[in-house]
């Protein structure tokens, strides 16, 4: 795995104007109103709105931006607005991150790119004149957010070429902006060095920059379980925001065994034992791997199967879980989940898996301290046997309830936790499972 130091800087509200476009007085004939769009790069965020309010002040919601994700790309009249950035908290309430203004000028682009501490965030805002002269190339701009303090190079290459035929893009600094590059339309390799170094510490797979348009790469550190790599977004005019993966990065998971048995277990990853006498009912430690296909497997203290051969597919930065369980024909199966790479901080998405064999449906409710099944907003209605889902849950505490509900609709409660506090930065895993002594229960696993 490639780590990377991070050393945040402190901050306080920042406007940033990007280079990169034509004179103010310059508009276009094909882009005729105003763009805007947001990006969040703060890494210990969460879901982020974007307010905009006129003169008379009416406000529009422009839309909202989980961590690495942008809104949709909006048109908007020209003018002088009043911005806000804000969050929902658990009840449902506005919660300011910050304010400000922006003139939107006509035929412009204006990203607003949120980066920082999300305590006291910074607002860069790179606007630049639509190009619709672009024929044949794509116009390409750099954001750095990698908050230390050291400066990075960008460079890309053709697809079919190696770091010696690179170009570079880009050298800079902590919340810096490069200028625009023009390149020809086509499929290109993203690589990242400490300024001045051949040293590559971050290589992309093949990336086609197709579109006769504006490109912006944004350098960032990934949160999540895997908080040590570093990824790049590319941010183009529509709501899906691109990651470029390092090649060489690796990727991890952990098992849970939830097989009730009075022997421990060896789990092997391909021919190799990789955790040797895992209990029943005990979460593993990660184990970081190299990206590839893998077989798993169980075997018991007489060197029996318990599990012969799933498959367990790893790609560069991704982080999953793995239960290893009892299906309704007694046979040992395993279900493999991805591990969320956002914050976990304001808000949890929580990854569920039901092996209970003894119903075809289960429903979960998340209940506050003052709600009930019937009044929360957070329940799992339909979560088959043998299946996995994923809910987002706000910060705050909750009883979790375990409920069956027969074709009368009458309900009948299975398991139910204590009253649970998420700890920030953990990613969960929620199991419900047989219990040799309960009959049923939930196992809440970080």
């Amino acid at each position: 795995m490639r780590n990377f130091t991070f050393y945040l800087l402190l901050s306080t509200l920042l406007v940033l104007a990007g280079c990169g476009g034509s004179s103010s007085d310059d508009t276009s004939s094909t882009y005729t109103t105003s763009y805007i769009q947001l990006y969040n790069g703060s890494a210990n965020s969460t879901s982020t709105r974007l307010i905009l309010t006129d003169d008379d002040d009416v406000s529009i919601l422009i839309g909202s931006a989980t961590y690495t994700d942008a809104t949709s790309l909006i048109s908007y009249t020209p003018d002088s607005y009043d911005i806000a950035l804000s969050r929902l908290n658990s009840a449902g309430d506005d919660v300011s991150i910050l304010e400000s203004t922006l003139q939107l000028k006509q035929s412009y682009k204006h990203l607003l790119l949120l980066s920082g501490d999300y305590a006291s965030p910074d607002l860069l805002s790179l606007s630049f004149l639509r190009d619709d002269s672009l024929t044949d190339t794509f116009k390409l701009y750099v954001v750095n957010l990698l908050p230390d303090t050291t400066a990075y190079d960008l460079y890309i290459s053709d697809s079919d070429g190696t770091f010696d035929d690179a170009t570079l893009v880009s050298t800079l600094n902590y919340q810096q902006i490069s200028e625009p590059m023009e390149f020809s339309t086509g499929s290109y390799i993203v690589y990242l060095t400490i300024a001045g170094s051949r040293d590559v510490l971050f290589s992309s797979a093949s990336y086609s920059f197709s579109y006769l348009t504006e490109y912006v790469l944004v350098p960032r550190q990934a949160s999540g379980p895997l908080q040590g790599n570093v990824a790049i977004d590319v941010i183009s005019n529509t709501t899906t925001v691109t990651h470029l993966t390092d090649i060489e990065a690796t990727a991890q998971f952990r098992l849970y065994n939830s097989i009730d048995n009075d022997e421990p277990t060896d789990i092997f990853l391909n021919d190799s034992v990789l955790f040797t006498a895992l209990p029943s009912d005990v979460f593993s430690d990660y184990a970081q791997l190299d990206a590839a296909d893998y077989r798993l497997s169980a075997i018991d203290l007489q060197g029996q199967y318990v599990m012969k051969n799933a498959l367990l597919t790893l790609n560069q930065g991704q982080s999953k879980a793995v239960v290893l369980y009892k299906n309704s024909d007694d046979v040992s199966r395993a279900i493999v989940v991805e591990e969320s790479e956002l914050p976990q901080i304001y808000d949890f998405d929580v990854n569920v898996v039901n092996i209970i064999n003894d119903y075809t449906s289960l429903s979960l409710y998340f209940v506050p301290p003052a709600d009930t099944i019937d009044t929360t907003d957070y329940a799992i209605a339909t979560l088959n046997r043998g299946a996995q889902t994923d809910i987002n849950l706000p910060d705050g505490a909750y009883r979790i309830l375990l409920v069956f509900t027969d074709s009368n609709k009458n309900n009948t409660l299975l398991a139910e936790s204590e009253l649970q506090q998420f700890e920030a930065g953990k990613n969960y895993l929620l199991v419900a499972e047989p219990d040799s002594n309960n009959g049923y229960k939930l196992s809440l696993l970080h």
